[in-house]
């Protein structure tokens, strides 16, 4: 079993959030729930933007050429995201954009940090 260290004076408890990390007292206001349930026994539905019932694995029909846009994208803290099906089989997945512009104060703090990380 490990003992837990204090923290030193001035430093922040970071929680991990995802692929980027944050200081505990920046607690994310956003729902990152899924509305893609996979289902070996129910038929592929698509019902946006209630629910996508989807196979749980892909084919080999499942390329993003083959993949259509469900529904708008949407973005939480500057990460895009969208959901695509397989026009052949439904095999759905949530799709995140590269954060490639945005102004959004996460995504800078998370980039500084990758290029500090690089060095």
């Amino acid at each position: 079993m490990t003992s837990r260290r204090p923290l030193r004076e001035g430093r922040t408890k970071v929680k991990r959030i995802g692929s980027n990390l944050r200081p505990a007292d920046q607690k994310p206001h956003r729902n990152l729930r899924s509305i893609i349930r996979y289902s070996t026994t129910e038929k592929p539905n698509n019902d946006y933007p209630r629910r996508i019932i989807s196979p749980p694995f892909p084919k080999d029909c499942c390329t993003d050429e083959n993949r259509e846009l469900v529904g708008n994208t949407r973005e939480i803290d500057g990460f895009k995201f969208c959901y695509k099906i397989c026009r052949t089989c439904g095999h759905a997945v949530r799709y995140f954009y590269p954060a490639i512009d945005s102004n959004d104060e996460a995504v800078s703090k998370y980039r500084a940090w990758k290029r500090y990380m690089a060095q």
